[in-house]
């Protein structure tokens, strides 16, 4: 009797086995059948070399013009472009403001460029702002790029020196323009016995400042961020200006045009080759470790403002060949 009730409860369990082992193939096979699809994701546009005010200095002044710049690549199409000025959740206003900018005469490009310029509205708060930029594809999708911003009533601006325009010649022409150009040097170089021109100008600048502009072989293994930096055993010496007591907040260039003979200043040239630099007040002999050699050099661009200690600075590679 024992035997046979041990024998019914092992075939009990034989058949759960059995069952369970039959709905786990049955699901398997259900799985198989129907395997879950992982996420799509759809692309967004891009949004490239984004410019906010000149020399992208972030800075927007109530009532005047605001420069505006970006490459869109979108997925599809461009269906519009929003800009939003928004205030910070911990920042300090006298009043509450936000702004919204919408452009819809790009609907329909696959790419495009967006070079605008339109004034902050008079009725602007000073203070911190995110500044938004929406791009909206035909396709659903939209890409969402958010910048601090600042926004400042004119006698109020700081000093805060950038860079606004650089153009760079060879033998009077146009070799390489930063604006346009950004970070994309050209391959092709200088000779011995080339001219090079090079004109740069500066905004938010104020008080007492200097320039120099400075040429450097890369094998010299000296890049100076600052003029405090500058071994002039090792750099050549293209260009060296400055301002004294200015008032306001203005634009700064080595070049200056004026009716007046007495306030203007054309560009300096320096060939390529040249026996002496053109330093002031007396020019450098260019030997020794800063001798002219075919090969690879920096173009060195310092600004130092001595009004609050500020300064900013750009290298340029180019070479240099016979």
């Amino acid at each position: 009797m024992k035997m046979k009730q041990q024998l019914l409860s092992n075939l009990k369990t034989i058949k759960m086995i059995a069952g369970l082992l039959l709905l786990i193939a049955v699901f398997s096979a259900c799985e198989k059948e129907n395997p879950i699809e992982p996420e799509v994701k759809v692309p967004k546009p891009k949004i490239e070399n984004l410019e906010l005010g000149l020399g992208h200095s972030k800075i927007g002044v109530i009532g005047e013009d605001f420069h505006f710049n970006c490459n869109i690549v979108a997925v599809d199409k461009i269906d519009k472009v929003v800009v939003n000025f928004l205030q910070k959740a911990n920042g300090t206003y006298s009043k509450s403001w936000q702004h919204e900018i919408t452009w819809t005469q790009y609907k329909g490009l696959k790419n495009t460029n967006i070079h605008k310029h339109f004034n902050i509205p008079e009725e602007a708060a000073e203070g911190n702002y995110d500044l938004i930029i929406m791009i909206y594809d035909e396709n659903g999708t939209k890409e969402e790029i958010k910048n601090d911003f600042e926004i400042f009533a004119k006698a109020n601006l700081p000093i805060r020196p950038v860079i606004e325009a650089l153009l760079i010649y060879k033998n009077s022409r146009l070799f390489y323009n930063a604006h346009t150009d950004g970070n994309k040097y050209p391959a092709e170089g200088y000779q011995m016995g080339d001219t090079l021109i090079t004109q740069v100008r500066f905004s938010l600048v104020k008080g007492d400042g200097k320039l120099y502009i400075l040429l450097i072989k890369k094998t010299a293994n000296h890049n100076p961020k600052t003029i405090a930096e500058v071994d002039f055993d090792k750099a050549i010496v293209y260009d060296v200006f400055e301002h004294k007591g200015e008032p306001s907040i203005y634009r700064f260039s080595n070049y200056l045009y004026d009716p007046n003979p007495a306030l203007k200043r054309d560009l300096p040239d320096l060939v390529i080759g040249a026996q002496k630099d053109n330093n002031i007040p007396q020019a450098n002999v260019i030997s020794g470790v800063k001798e002219w050699q075919t090969g690879e050099y920096n173009l060195v661009i310092l600004y130092q403002n001595y009004t609050n200690n500020s300064s900013t600075y750009k290298s340029v590679p180019f070479s240099i060949s016979n």
